[in-house]
């Protein structure tokens, strides 16, 4: 009899055992994917060639690469990058060119009457980009927030996607750098285009604020757009600030100040 107890422990043991193994060996959930990265942009723009120093005898005041106060997202990170990259290579631009440059400053209220009045032309540059939101579509959802039952509490949230209408232009503005008396411009059209998206995180307002400031969905193929648009603009300016065009403005600018007595 004891025996037969102590088989049959050893079959319910074994039994056991076996049940255990079929559950641990049973189907997987595979795990949700990485939330992708926010790529780092390629803003850089390299001469074609270089001048000799200060051959081009024009000494220009820069100041930072500025958007126009109509544009509403110019303070995100991904616009900012944009403006800032813009002002250095701005910089190395107008010294391959056979410039000497002063700068650049962030704004000119921080330039020093000094650096204006040694200075020949102030270089600015001003970006008009515009954002059509038109082809992106919302879609509010209740998101859950916390308890059970009848003791749960949500939240209205909102899903979206689409794409952006991007477009826009740069203007570069030569003037006298103490007045501001405009006297050269070229204006410096974009291809509109078309920035597909496909948002990672909801957001609890309809607002890109969050797309703008940390989805990876939103935000790269934004700085795909921009960094074309980068190559553009540099190609193009690159022809605008020829030395021939640019140095006899030298002329107006004793004029001005011969009035403005300065």
């Amino acid at each position: 009899m004891r025996n037969k107890k102590t088989h049959l422990l050893a079959s319910l043991v074994l039994m056991a055992y076996a049940a255990l193994y079929i559950a641990s060996s049973g189907p997987k959930v595979a795990a949700p994917p990485p939330v992708p990265t926010i790529k780092a942009p390629d803003y850089d723009y390299a001469p074609p060639e270089k001048a000799p120093a200060k051959s081009a005898q024009v000494v220009f005041l820069l100041v930072d690469p500025a958007y126009q106060e109509k544009f509403a997202y110019s303070n995100y990170k991904i616009f900012s990058d944009f403006s800032k990259a813009m002002a250095a290579d701005y910089n190395e631009s107008l010294t391959a060119k056979g410039y000497s440059v002063r700068g650049p400053f962030e704004y000119y209220d921080q330039v020093v009457y000094n650096d204006k009045k040694e200075s020949d032309l102030l270089l600015q540059v001003e970006i008009d980009f515009d954002i059509n939101g038109s082809n992106v579509n919302w879609n509010s959802f209740s998101e859950y927030v916390s308890g059970k039952g009848r003791y749960a509490t949500y939240r209205t949230a909102y899903k979206y996607a689409g794409f952006f209408i991007l477009s826009g232009k740069v203007n570069l503005v030569a003037a006298e750098p103490l007045t501001k008396e405009k006297l050269w411009a070229k204006s410096i059209p974009l291809k509109q285009k078309q920035v597909y998206i496909a948002p990672v995180y909801n957001t609890l307002e309809r607002s890109y604020n969050v797309g703008f400031s940390r989805d990876p969905g939103v935000i790269n193929p934004m700085i795909e757009a921009l960094q074309d648009y980068y190559k553009q603009v540099f190609n193009t300016s690159w022809n605008h600030l020829d030395p021939n065009e640019l140095a006899p403005l030298k002329k107006e600018v004793l004029e001005i100040r011969e009035k403005k007595k300065y």
